[in-house]
């Protein structure tokens, strides 16, 4: 036995003895174990702690000596478990098709389900239960829609993309199962884009031009609201002028979806360069607007139709036609065909939608800001969307014409108010224009640079003019007129201050009197003596 052990066993029997001894001591006394005094007892454990640890060495210290390792392979069967079950669930899960579609004009859920190929009873009642999804069951014509539709014809997922007025408002709204379960949700949502560019010779007006260049409807609409007024070159396209735009194109999850905004216009012609791009500040709707901060178009359109024949002038007072009372008439009656597009005037809200049977039939009212407001009334019908508190754009579809309520045929009765007084919007005092400040044209020079060469590499690769340097040669030339202009004034002044005897006339009570002046005098003297023989 090595000497460990038997120091191990020496101590424990000191120890045990030790123990022994203290209890024989509390019996005796008739104490109990508590009440003894602790010395003894500490002694008695403390030589058994001595000892066993003493032996527990003497046990590792064969361990402790380094020794051959031996390896052993041990064979265990051990059964899987079962996860057919599990794999079953997630291959049904993941085995939809993705379909997208954007609606059309008339469509419903129901309609919307048969197109997506969705045959789901717990879906559709779904829908009709939760009140944030309300958007679904009143589709607009253009919103784009995907889904996920298993081969049983039940829904995995719908998501209906919402394009707000400005981006912060655009949303998805999607529904989505979950097990056996459908939840739902509203997430923050912005389209990817890309711009496009178009670049070619016009045709003879916008209509010719479009189909020539495969220029998208939506975004040939735009073109005609960017200038509005006298200085329209879009109205005066014709062959041998260049026409170039860059527009968005709008992707959701890799797809087009659709054409979006357009970014900038520049034509070319025989007047000039003309150039308009899109700004918008994320606080205020956008407009176009030159490189030296001006708007292209007029704040308000006086005409908000396409087609601009008056039937009717402004009249404080006229006897109406249908019922014969002599009644005011504060308003434009603006003649058009049945079906005709009513636009809105300016950027606004909607504060009134409603309908008169003796009075204005189907009617819109917008507020512009500043106390200005717009009314359209007569309409055939008022434009899906179009509710109190929605937001429009200058030249934003808002109705079609009508000969709703008292009306004697087909047109639009267009009003416009300042400040709650009713005014002629054809000869009213607007703010025509409306310019950006110093920091938002530096913003806007910033973000057109990359345009402006799309517009360079297009002109170079078609072999024609740089358009910067017919800009700038433009520049130069108004410069000239500009300081030629100056000198003719400053002469004119000169000669009005001259001493009227060294221009060889006679003084005058009146002041000094200018040849030119003179000379008018004596042709009209000359006509009127000829007119009298």
């Amino acid at each position: 036995m090595p000497a460990p052990s038997l120091v191990a066993n020496v101590l424990c029997a000191f120890g045990r003895a030790a123990l022994l001894s203290s209890r024989t001591r509390l019996i005796r006394l008739g104490l109990r174990p508590d009440e003894a005094k602790p010395r003894a007892l500490a002694l008695g454990l403390l030589l058994v702690g001595t000892g066993l640890a003493a032996g527990l060495l003497s046990a590792l210290g064969p361990a402790l000596a380094p020794s051959p390792v031996r390896a052993e392979t041990l064979s265990i069967d051990v059964k899987a478990p079962d996860l057919t079950p599990e794999i079953a669930e997630l291959a049904r899960l993941g085995a939809y098709t993705p379909r997208h579609y954007d609606v059309e004009p008339g469509d419903t859920l129901i309609s919307l389900f048969a197109h997506l190929g969705i045959h789901d009873p717990q879906a559709l009642s779904f829908f009709d239960a939760a009140p944030h999804l309300e958007p679904f069951l009143a589709l607009q014509p253009g919103q784009h829609i995907t889904a996920g539709v298993a081969d049983s014809g039940e829904l995995e997922f719908l998501r209906l993309y919402l394009d707000g007025p400005r981006q912060a408002d655009s949303r998805t709204i999607e529904v989505s199962r979950i097990g056996r379960e459908l939840i739902s949700d509203v997430l923050p949502f912005t389209f990817s884009t890309m711009d496009a560019l178009v670049s070619g010779e016009a045709k003879n007006g916008l209509n010719a031009t479009a189909k020539s260049l495969n220029i998208p409807e939506s975004i040939a609409d735009q073109l005609l609201a960017v200038w509005d007024g006298a200085d329209d070159p879009v109205a005066a396209l014709k062959p041998g002028a260049t026409l170039r735009l860059v527009f968005e194109k709008k992707y959701a999850d890799g797809r087009f979806v659709r054409d979006g905004q357009l970014l900038a216009a520049q034509i070319i012609d025989d007047a000039g360069v003309h150039e308009a791009f899109w700004f918008s500040d994320g606080t205020h709707p956008g407009s176009f607007y030159t490189l030296d901060g001006r708007s292209a178009s007029q704040t308000f359109l006086r005409v908000p139709l396409d087609i601009k024949d008056v039937s009717s002038e402004f009249a404080p007072l006229r006897r109406h036609p249908v019922t014969g009372v002599l009644r005011p008439h504060n308003g434009t009656d603006l003649r058009a065909p049945q079906g005709s597009r009513v636009l809105a005037a300016a950027d606004g809200r909607v504060t009134k939608v409603a309908y008169e049977a003796k009075g204005y039939g189907n009617y819109v009212q917008i507020d512009h800001g500043l106390g200005r407001t717009t009314l359209y009334a007569h309409m055939r019908r008022v434009q899906k969307g179009i509710r109190p508190g929605v937001l429009v754009k200058k030249g934003e579809l808002i109705g079609l014409v009508g000969r709703t309520g008292l009306a004697t045929g087909p047109h639009l009765h267009y009003e416009l108010m300042i400040d709650g007084v009713q005014i002629n919007p054809a000869t009213a005092d607007l703010p025509d224009t409306e310019n950006l400040s110093a920091y938002q044209l530096a913003q806007l020079r910033a973000r057109v640079l990359p345009i402006q060469k799309m517009f360079e590499d297009a002109a170079r690769e078609e072999g024609l003019p740089s358009p910067e340097k017919l800009l700038a040669e433009a520049r130069e030339k108004e410069e000239a007129q500009a300081a030629a202009a100056a000198r003719d004034n400053k002469e004119d002044l000169s000669d009005e201050e001259a001493p009227a005897e060294n221009q060889g006339e006679a003084p005058s009570t009146g002041g000094r009197v200018r040849p030119v002046a003179l000379e008018e005098g004596k042709a009209r003297a000359e006509n009127l003596g000829r007119s009298g023989r």
